[in-house]
């Protein structure tokens, strides 16, 4: 427990403390030191003082702190003194005992107790940590140097490359170097300094004539060599010209280069002699290139001097190439005149059979039945079968079609003969006529087979006439021409005698057999079956939700209204009325739908009626439109098909059955929701008004304005003046002035009038109106002059109003519906489509059809279902086939759409049109989503496998280590494999196997004496 206190207090930082108390023989930790305290007999730990250390747990004393260090109190280790100080006494107390280095001295570490003296080649400033190197071009020769000033240049013809030098180089010969020099000097090309230690550049000296230097820097001068001229300056060794020799060494001008005889050549500069010109080629005086004689010639001997050297290759003979030290023999095919640069052929049509054709006159014609009809031949070629040649020709000529020639050499068409009955020849030189094939016929000499045709057959090779070709018997049929067979009639069709196609059974009968042969053996579909299309061989049983009568080849729906439960219904009374408070707005159902909420539905309904608004219906499934009940005094209900009443709104009253709140007039308010009456209408307190009916609250007049008659009148207006919703007239009784209230459909929004205005179309007004009250949304009012809000007339079906006071309403879009009085618009259903305007009744939204859907609602057409996926009527979505199936047809609708993959193919995603083909090392059965890989031992080499069976076994010799392989691997040599091995067997120790591909532990040999091997699976024993 004490020690992991002490150690807390160490980890946190408190090593300053200088007294810590410990109990139990405790360890003090470093910098620290156990002593007994005097006052109290215990064990305490304390700080080592100022000049000691102590790197150790639990010990008794502090060490002295060592040279070149110092030791504040507490510590655990030395501080060393830092570079370019050192400090030669035990137990320093601070850094201000590390005392700096003297000038000629430095330390190179820190904690030094004693500084260096600084080596030559350097110098040391006081308290240095680091040498100064003297630079390059000096040197120093002393210990202990304290500046730059100790460094001294370097003598001429001495030099120093790096710095920190305690002593300088030589110069070497070929070199000079100046006072201070940090590199030698070279002397330049054609000079040379013999002695080493050269001071300056006038100690290089000239090259002598006929001596030259190839670099800088030397010691001596070289000989000016053959092909060469050295003039003793700059330049060097000059090359003697191409055409010249230059003989001898040590040559001094240009002078001495010499111009190559006639019949030598040098084509290299620096020649110290020319060549002999070659056979075949000439060369005039000066010459830097022998010159070949031109083709069509020759030269053979050596040294030629002129062009006149070259002769003329002989008749029979040519040169092709420049050069030529003789002329070739003119080849067979080909003649060759005097001084002939190349060969010419032979013409086409001839030939040449020997060498040394001199002329065209040398080339023969080629004899009949043969022909030539490429140039330079030495021998024509023979005529061969189905073709002719007459004498000297160019060219085999082909017989035509429907022609043979079974023999070479032949000179003339008329060797052509014509292809007897019953065979013929669609090409050019042919040597044999073809079989006439069976379903066709072959008159004599045709160039190709006439088919028999369509509705016959032929079944033997070798006919020649169209009479062989025999009609297709009853039952039977061919549509092609030229067939050796005729077709069995498919079950639901029937085939006559000679037939060319099959004729389908009509929609609503079936066949069942092959080889029908009238209509008569077609047979109505019985009642509760149908068949839609032609040519069936089987009835469909009639579905639910239609009834099918004998011969049907539609199901006729039952329709809207009506449901039919049970496949198969042969008539019309199986269509059952939708009970009570259910409805069903199809034909062709199984089920009606219960009624919903806000409407109500008869027996055999179509389509909910919706209860009318002023009226709600909360419950399902109800039957009258007595289950539609009035709204209760304070709420109402717009809309028809409610099920349930809103509350009436504050400014307005509601009595029973309101299908509209009914507006507090102006100058009234109503604060609550709920009302019931206009006597909930109260008139706005003194000094208050509202700006229209309808309000829940009244506002202050303004302040320029006051109060008279109950109206907030204008400063302006005289007392006198006839408020708004009345007219200033004269009273007959009396000749006075008197206000009128403004009669119905009529308003006054003004002081002071002597009339009112006609109320707009639109707009409503009742007596006294200040302004035009606007009829509701889902209304219209069509004239001028209207009396009270029962003018305004609810918008007919198909037509909607959004916006208040319109004298018409607009005809509902494509996609929506508009029952009676709607202010808006109401949107299709998704999985439903409308693409007709002024429709009033979700009834005209219609279900998509098979094979279609709609995501959204408002459509005016559906989509068509995509491949890899199926759409019944009225989907919202496309529904995807599942792996292990695909689907390749747009507009499918059901899925049993959705097709199993076949055998040999799989599918791993939802959603597609193909499957794949099962690849090489593996099998797919039928509906696979994955491959199944063929298992170790075994391999697979083809795609498209479709059962485990297909995976073979490795044959003995080979092996197969992992599945799903296409072939097996070879059994190297040290093992081998047994027949479906999924691993190698190694040959035991103290034997090998040096050939792959062995079958059995006999292939392992044992090892001779004394060549053993420990290992398994050895190729080859150890020596």
């Amino acid at each position: 427990m004490t020690m992991h206190l002490s150690r807390q207090l160490f980890v946190i930082g408190i090593l300053s403390i200088s007294l810590i108390r410990v109990s139990n023989a405790q360890w003090c930790y470093p910098g620290n030191y156990l002593t007994i305290d005097v006052n109290t007999s215990t064990q305490v730990c304390l700080s080592c003082p100022e000049g000691s250390y102590q790197p150790n747990y639990g010990q008794s004393s502090c060490y002295n702190c060592t040279t070149g260090s110092y030791c504040l109190a507490g510590r655990a280790y030395p501080d060393p003194c830092p570079l370019g100080t050192y400090q030669p006494m035990l137990g320093a107390t601070s850094i201000v005992t590390c005392l700096n280095c003297s000038a000629g001295t430095y330390t190179q570490n820190t904690g030094q107790s004693t500084c260096s003296n600084c080596p030559s080649g350097y110098y040391c400033p006081g308290g240095t940590n680091n040498l100064v190197p003297c630079s390059s071009g000096t040197y120093q020769p002393m210990v202990g140097a304290t500046s730059i000033d100790a460094c001294l240049n370097c003598s001429a013809g001495t030099y120093t490359q790096n710095t920190g030098q305690s002593t300088c180089s030589i110069c070497p010969s070929g070199y000079y170097c100046t006072v201070g020099a940090s590199n030698a000097i070279a002397c330049p090309l054609q000079t040379y300094q013999p002695m080493p230690g050269g001071a300056s550049a006038r100690a290089c000296l000239s090259c002598p004539n006929g001596t030259y230097t190839t670099t800088s820097g030397q010691s001596n001068c070289l000989l000016c060599p053959s092909g060469y001229y050295c003039p003793g300056t700059t330049n060097g060794a000059q090359t003697c010209p191409i055409g010249t020799y230059q003989p001898i060494v040590r040559s001094i001008s240009a002078q001495s280069c010499l111009s190559c005889p006639a019949g030598t050549y040098s084509s290299t500069i620096g020649q110290s002699s020319c060549l002999i010109c070659p056979i075949g080629y000439y060369c005039i005086a000066g010459s830097n290139s022998a010159q070949p004689c031109p083709a069509g010639t020759y030269q053979p001997t050596q040294g030629s001097t002129s062009v006149q050297a070259c002769l003329k290759c002989p008749s029979g003979t040519y040169s092709l190439n420049p050069g030529e030290s003789s002329c070739s023999f003119c080849p067979i095919g080909y003649y060759c005149p005097v001084g002939a640069n190349s060969t010419l052929p032979c013409p086409v049509g001839t030939y040449l059979p020997s060498m040394g054709g001199v002329s065209t006159a040398s080339c023969l014609k080629c004899p009949d039945g043969t022909y030539n009809f490429i140039s330079g031949q030495s021998i024509c070629s023979i005529c061969p079968l189905g073709y002719y040649c007459p004498v000297g020709a160019t060219a085999i000529k082909p017989c035509p079609s429907g022609t043979y020639q079974p023999a070479t050499r032949i000179i003339s068409s008329q060797s052509c003969l014509k292809c007897p009955n019953g065979t013929y020849n669609p090409s050019l030189g042919q040597s044999r006529c073809m079989v006439c094939p069976v379903g066709n016929y072959c008159p004599g000499g045709g160039s190709s087979p006439i088919p028999c045709p369509s509705g016959t057959y032929q079944a033997l090779p070798y006919r020649a006439l169209v009479q062989t070709c025999l009609k297709c018997p009853n039952g039977t049929y061919n549509s092609d021409v030229g067939k050796s067979s005729c077709y069995s009639c498919s079950a639901g069709f029937y085939c006559p005698y000679g037939s060319t196609s099959q004729q389908a059974c009509p929609s609503g009968t079936f066949q069942p057999n092959e080889g029908g042969i009238s209509t008569g053996d077609c047979s109505k579909c019985p009642s509760g079956t149908y068949s839609t299309n032609p040519g069936q061989s089987t009835c469909l049983t009639c579905p639910i939700g239609s009834y099918c009568i004998s011969g049907t080849s539609t199901p006729q729906a039952c329709p809207s209204g009506t449901y039919q439960p049970i496949p198969g219904s042969i008539s019309d009374q199986a269509c059952l009325p939708c009970p009570n408070g259910t409805y069903n707005p199809n034909s062709g159902q199984s089920i009606c739908s219960i009624c919903p909420s806000g409407s109500f539905c008869p027996i055999a309904s179509s389509t909910p009626v919706s209860c009318p608004s002023g009226t709600y219906q909360p419950k399902s499934g109800s039957i009258t439109v007595q289950d539609c009940s009035i709204c209760p005094a304070g709420t109402y209900s717009q809309y028809s098909g409610q099920s349930a009443c809103s509350n009436c709104p504050a400014g307005a009253y509601c009595s029973a059955g309101e299908s509209s709140p009914q507006s507090c007039p102006m100058y009234t308010y109503q604060p609550s929701t709920g009302s019931v009456s206009a006597k909930a209408c109260l008139s706005c307190p003194n000094n208050t008004f509202t700006t229209g009916a309808g309000q829940s609250s009244c506002i202050d007049c303004a302040w320029n304005w006051y109060w008279y008659a109950g109206y907030c009148q204008n400063a302006a207006n005289s007392l006198s003046q006839c408020p708004p919703g009345t007219y200033q007239t004269i009273d007959p009784n009396n000749s006075s002035q008197v206000c009128l209230e403004c009669p119905v459909g009529t308003y006054n929004p003004n002081f002071g009038q002597s009339n009112c205005v006609l109320c707009p179309s639109g707009s409503y007004c009742e007596a006294g109106s200040v302004n035009a009250q606007p009829c509701p949304t889902g209304t219209y009012q069509p004239y001028v002059n209207a009396t009270s809000v029962q003018a305004c007339l609810a918008c007919p079906s198909g037509t909607y109003n959004p916006n208040y006071a319109q004298s018409t309403c607009s005809i509902c879009s494509t996609g929506y519906y508009c029952p009676v009085g709607s202010s808006n618009m109401l949107s299709c259903p998704p999985g439903t489509y409308q693409p007709i305007q002024g429709k009033s009744s979700i009834q005209s939204c219609l279900q998509c059809p098979n094979g279609t859907y709609s995501q959204s609602g408002a459509q005016t057409s559906c989509s068509r279902c995509s491949t890899g996926y199926y759409c019944p009527a009225g989907s919202i979505n496309m529904l995807t086939c599942p792996s292990g199936t695909y689907q390749p047809i747009l507009g499918r609708f059901t899925i049993q759409a959705c097709l199993q993959c076949p055998v040999g193919t799989y599918n791993p995603t939802s959603g597609q049109s193909s499957c794949s083909i099962c690849s090489s090392g593996y099998y797919c059965t039928a509906g696979a989503s994955s491959m199944q890989p063929c298992p170790t031992g075994t391999y697979q080499p083809n795609t498209g496998s479709v059962s485990v069976q297909a995976c073979l076994q490795c044959p003995a010799g080979t092996y197969s280590q992992y599945s799903g392989r296409s072939s097996c691997m070879v059994c190297p040599s040290g093992v081998y494999c047994l027949a479906g091995a999924s691993s190698v067997q190694p040959c035991p120790s103290g034997t090998y196997q040096p050939i792959p591909q062995r079958t059995s532990s006999q292939a392992c040999l044992v090892c001779p004496n004394n060549f053993a091997d420990p290992t398994l699976g050895q190729s080859t024993c150890s020596g």
